[in-house]
């Protein structure tokens, strides 16, 4: 998807569901887990890095 081709409020919308989604699927990975925030924490900032290092690649 080519976000330049999206109207500012298409983006917007596109960044509220994904917010709505990961923080859904964190709530139940507490659920499931009993997990603490902090757990939920690190597995996001995980997650952020990993697309941060497909980000560089890219960039190679």
């Amino acid at each position: 998807m080519d976000f330049q081709q999206l109207t500012e409020e298409e983006l917007t919308e596109i960044c509220e569901d994904a917010f709505v989604n990961v923080k859904e699927a964190c709530m139940r990975l507490q659920e499931k887990t009993k997990c603490s925030n902090e757990v939920v924490i690190d597995m996001l900032n995980n997650v952020a890095e990993y697309y941060v290092s497909k980000v560089v690649e890219d960039e190679e």
